[in-house]
C-alpha cells in the first residue's frame, strides 16, 4: 500500500514539474518574442487619455499598443493589435498653431483618428512630408475625398485645400479666403472658374471647335493635338487686375491648371496630388510644355458668341485656309495647309 502511494505521489510530482517547465518555457519564449517595450509620454491620444503609452514589439516588429513614427515636430502614432495596424492618431498643425501648443512645453494632443484595414487606410487622414511642407490626404470608405498641404517658409504659413465635393473639385487657401477655384463638367466639357466670393473673376473651359457659337465675351484658342482638334475659351472679368495683388498664389494655381488635355476634374485632382507627392509642386510645368501642338487660331468672341477679332485656320472638302477677322468682318482669307499656317500664325500673334 505504501509503495502504491509512493508511486502515485511521484507521478503527481512529475506531472506538476513537467507543467511548470512547459509554463516556464512558454513564458520565457513569450518574453523573448516580446523583445522590447516602447514607452512615450510626449503626446496624449484624446480618445484614450493616459499618462504613458506603451507599445510591445514581437520579432522586432510592432505587435501591440501605441507606436510613434516621425520626428519631434511632426509625427503619427499607430495602434496595433496582434501585429495588425488598426488605427493612427495625429494632430492638425493649423489648430495647434492657433492654440500655440507647438512650443515644446505641451504634450501634443492627437485628436485626428484614422482607421486601417488590411494595412491600408479606409477612413481618416494620411500624412506625408513633401517639399516645403506637409501633405495630408483625406479618405472616406477607402477613397480619396480631398487633400491639403501646409506650406512653411520664413515668416510664412499657408494651407491650400483641394477637395472633391459632389460633381466639382474645389481649391482654396486660408490666406485668401475670399477666393476659390472650382472645376467641373458642363455639357461634358471641363470648366474651371476662379471666384471672389460669389462672383466669377476668370473662367476658362474646353470647347467644341465644331460648334458655330463660342462662349460669349471670351478669348478662344484652338489647336490640334495628336490629330484631334481642341479648343479653350478664356474669360476675364477682373478688369482692374486686383487678383494679381490680392491672391497671387491662387491665381498661379488657376493659370497652371491643365484642363485641355484631361477628361474631368478627378483627373486634375489626381494629377495635382501626384505632382505634390513627387516634389514637382502643384503644377508640372515641364509636362505642360511637352505637348506636340499645332496652333489653329486665336480670336476674340462677342456678346453673341461670334468671332469679332483674330485669326483662325479651317478646313473643308477642298483643303485648308485661314481667315483674319477685324470688327466682326473677314478682312483676309487665303488657302494654306496647317503646317504652313504655323508661320503665319506666329507672325500674326507677334504683331498683336
Amino acid at each position: 500500500m505504501n509503495s502504491l502511494n509512493f508511486k502515485t505521489s511521484n507521478c503527481l510530482a512529475i506531472h506538476v514539474l513537467l507543467g511548470f517547465l512547459i509554463l516556464l518555457k512558454y513564458t520565457n519564449t513569450t518574453a523573448q518574442e516580446m523583445t522590447s517595450i516602447q514607452k512615450d509620454s510626449s503626446y496624449i491620444v484624446l480618445e484614450h487619455p493616459m499618462d504613458v503609452y506603451e507599445g510591445a514589439y514581437k520579432d522586432g516588429k510592432p505587435y501591440k499598443g501605441y507606436f510613434k513614427e516621425g520626428d519631434k515636430e511632426l509625427f503619427v502614432v499607430y495602434y496595433y493589435e496582434k501585429g495588425i495596424k488598426k488605427y493612427s492618431y495625429s494632430f492638425d498643425v493649423l489648430q495647434m498653431l492657433k492654440e500655440n501648443k507647438l512650443d515644446g512645453d505641451h504634450r501634443i494632443e492627437l485628436g485626428e483618428k484614422s482607421i486601417y484595414k488590411d494595412g491600408k487606410i479606409v477612413d481618416g487622414i494620411k500624412y506625408n512630408q513633401v517639399k516645403d511642407g506637409i501633405l495630408v490626404e483625406q479618405y472616406k470608405n477607402g477613397k480619396h475625398i480631398g487633400f491639403y498641404i501646409d506650406i512653411f517658409a520664413m515668416h510664412y504659413y499657408n494651407r491650400f485645400i483641394f477637395e472633391i465635393e459632389k460633381n466639382k473639385m474645389k481649391i482654396n487657401s486660408i490666406q485668401d479666403q475670399e477666393y476659390k477655384i472650382e472645376l467641373g463638367l458642363i455639357n461634358n466639357l471641363l470648366v474651371a472658374e476662379l471666384y471672389k466670393n460669389d462672383s466669377v473673376l476668370i473662367r476658362y473651359q474646353n470647347i467644341d471647335v465644331n460648334d458655330p457659337i463660342f462662349p460669349k465675351n471670351s478669348e478662344v484658342r484652338v489647336y490640334r493635338e495628336s490629330g484631334v482638334n481642341k479648343g479653350i475659351a478664356y474669360q476675364n472679368n477682373d478688369k482692374e487686375g486686383r487678383i494679381y495683388q490680392e491672391a497671387r498664389a491662387i491665381l498661379e494655381i488657376f493659370n497652371g491648371l491643365e484642363i485641355y488635355n484631361v477628361k474631368d476634374h478627378y483627373e486634375v485632382f489626381n494629377q495635382i496630388l501626384k505632382n505634390i507627392t513627387e516634389g514637382r509642386g502643384f503644377i508640372d510645368r515641364k509636362k505642360n510644355e511637352e505637348h506636340d501642338i499645332l496652333g489653329m487660331g486665336n480670336f476674340v468672341v462677342d456678346e453673341e458668341g461670334k468671332i469679332m477679332d483674330g485669326i483662325r485656320f479651317s478646313e473643308n472638302t477642298t483643303g485648308g485656309y485661314f481667315e483674319i477677322f477685324n470688327d466682326s468682318k473677314v478682312v483676309e482669307k487665303e488657302k494654306t495647309t496647317l503646317f504652313d499656317f504655323q508661320n503665319i500664325f506666329s507672325a500674326y500673334m507677334e504683331k498683336k
